[in-house]
């Protein structure tokens, strides 16, 4: 009897540790993924309007030099405001940590092309590590199917002989 408290003692071990631990590192993973995936898309969003602006800069005429940008901004949470802005070959981009700089389109567009990879491979590093999470909670399950399987045969074992 001594052996099957500690079979179900090591059970409640692993079946916290699979979900205290292991599914939570998953879910911060995907959360973290999910962020990577919005940063990519919102850089991929900048880059066309980065073209956009500077196509709209480069086919002024002259007599349109004091002209205005009418356009619409996000706030946030898709509530957009009527916007007013001169056209100009400059545009502030965050470049994280709370710093913006004020960069020419063609710097910005290089700088959105250096940026780019670099948050794909954080994407590809972080699909990785949640493949390695998923494949220990793989594990752990069929730890605990083969721990209760003994355990079973143990008991089965034990019935059959009285």
């Amino acid at each position: 009897m001594a052996t099957n408290t500690l079979i179900q003692r090591k059970v409640r071990e692993y079946e916290t540790f699979l979900n205290d631990r292991l599914r939570a590192d998953l879910q911060r993973a995907w959360s973290e993924r999910d962020r990577l995936f919005s940063d990519i898309a919102e850089y991929e969003r900048l880059r066309g309007t980065l073209n956009t602006l500077n196509d709209l800069y480069k086919s002024r005429r002259e007599t349109d030099m004091d002209d205005s940008l009418q356009t619409q901004i996000d706030l946030g949470c898709s509530f957009f405001v009527q916007a007013e802005c001169p056209v100009n070959d400059r545009i502030f981009i965050s470049v994280g940590f709370g710093l913006f700089c004020e960069l020419t389109y063609e710097e910005g567009r290089t700088f959105i092309e250096n940026k780019l990879p670099y948050l794909r491979e954080q994407e590809a590093e972080l699909s990785k590590k949640i493949a390695h999470i998923k494949a220990n909670i793989k594990l752990v399950l069929e730890a605990l199917k083969e721990i209760q399987t003994i355990d079973d045969k143990k008991l089965q074992t034990t019935v059959s002989h009285f």
